[in-house]
């Protein structure tokens, strides 16, 4: 099976691709939009023997996941609509790894109401290939926490920490 693995940036995507070279890599962008182009023109190309794999950092609402663990989303919602329009993506886990509730944002939101994580990509991937019936998988590594500055955040241990879960999950 083909897996391409998608990161809104190239920061993100560094240590992995030290790791696994070999591997389908393609920059997404930050955020819902850009993810949705780039997840769009994947879908010109017949995906039905493909995986499709969204990777990156994240921020916990949980100070009880420590930074730099590495965590698989099966649900994502976009926490910034109106209540009444908000709606769960979910799929099926792929991987052993802890499963989490995660918001997409456009920026950070305060109150986590029952998510482990916040990230700006993940409702657009869910959203866009489930119904396209592509599989496809979240796997995040926590690099702060929500609220905190950025001064706090530990990217480089999180990004290659994902980096080598990444690897022994799917190396091919």
């Amino acid at each position: 099976m083909k897996t391409i693995f998608l990161f809104p940036t190239e920061l993100e995507a560094t240590p992995f691709r030290r790791e696994c070279p070999r591997a389908e890599v393609v920059i997404s962008g930050v955020g819902l939009v850009e993810t949705s182009r780039t997840v769009m023109r994947l879908l010109r190309e017949p995906l039905d023997e493909s995986r499709v794999v969204l990777c990156g950092i994240a921020g916990a609402y949980n100070r009880d996941i420590a930074k730099g663990t590495v965590l698989e989303v099966t649900e994502e919602c976009c926490v910034e609509l109106p209540c009444r329009f908000q709606k769960s993506y979910r799929v099926e886990p792929q991987t052993s790894l802890r499963g989490v509730r995660s918001s997409s944002v456009h920026r950070g939101v305060e109150h986590n109401e029952g998510f482990d994580i916040e990230n700006m990509e993940g409702a657009a991937l869910f959203a866009l290939l489930g119904d396209a019936g592509v599989r496809c998988a979240e796997i995040r590594a926590v690099s702060n926490y929500v609220g905190e500055e950025f001064a706090k955040w530990s990217v480089e241990e999180a990004t290659e920490n994902l980096a080598k879960t990444l690897k022994s999950i799917f190396d091919e």
